[in-house]
């Protein structure tokens, strides 16, 4: 499949699939049933684990109604969630896709207003989920999706009294959340979904406990959630991110001047 020059706007498209059994999964053709739906569908869904850890959170994917992750940054958490997200909701198990995060911007910079209606404003925010879909989907094919409500950005601000049907849901930097916004987003579980959330501890920019690190140690017992911890040997990015989490993780050099 040909693929088309990214644009800045955050709509883009992605790859990545497996069946957790470490083998990956062979490209096919993969037809849509999507409540009779007509619309253009991604021809070539792959998922391939590179390490054991990832072939848990694949099969976690797979088997519950919510998997959290935790781990380091180039570990695959958000590429293997929404390449996940996208291959059950293309094979017509779910009428629709909605993506989340929290409206946090790195380490306290302030980038001020943000012009625009609500997706454009969150659209920023986004910007790294649909890079992944960039590389399965076709603009046309993203702005299809966006514009059928297929593909939907909603803010963790706007979801109070909200109920998630018929969807896999996918929060990203769940450790931006508070322990009170994590805990409103699970409660919009409703029929026929999918959760998947994803989240570096080690990567805070707010202040406090935060929502992914108090759900990890809560949630452990319930049923149907699952959580997968992937670490250090599981950063695939470049090779130079693990040494470098590895200089960050260290103990603190005293300088003296």
């Amino acid at each position: 499949m040909n693929k088309k020059k990214r644009s800045g706007n955050g709509n883009g498209t992605c790859h990545e699939s497996g069946n957790g059994n470490g083998k990956g999964v062979k490209k096919k053709e993969i037809k849509s049933s999507t409540r009779g739906i007509a619309k253009p569908i991604a021809k070539r869904i792959s998922i391939t684990a590179k390490s054991e850890n990832q072939k848990k959170l694949l099969k976690s994917i797979k088997e519950n109604l919510v998997t959290i992750t935790a781990g380091p940054a180039g570990s695959g958490k958000t590429l293997l969630a929404v390449v996940s997200g996208l291959r059950e909701f293309v094979m017509g198990n779910y009428d629709k896709m909605i993506f989340t995060r929290p409206c946090v911007e790195a380490n306290g910079e302030n980038l001020g207003f943000l012009p625009g209606d609500l997706n454009e404003k969150i659209n920023p925010y986004m910007y790294p989920i649909f890079e992944f879909l960039a590389d399965y989907l076709t603009q046309d094919q993203i702005e299809y999706y966006m514009k059928e409500n297929l593909f939907q950005t909603l803010p963790l601000a706007y979801q109070r009294g909200c109920t998630f049907k018929n969807a896999v849901v996918i929060l990203d930097e769940g450790q931006n959340t508070t322990p009170e916004q994590f805990r409103m987003f699970l409660t919009r579980i409703g029929d026929n979904c999918k959760v998947i959330i994803t989240g570096d501890p080690t990567q805070n920019d707010i202040k406090g406990i935060n929502g992914l690190v108090d759900a990890c140690d809560r949630l452990t017992n319930v049923t149907n959630l699952n959580i997968v911890y992937l670490k250090r040997e599981d950063i695939f990015r470049n090779p130079i991110v693990a040494e470098i989490e590895d200089a960050y993780s260290a103990e603190k050099i005293e300088v003296k001047i």
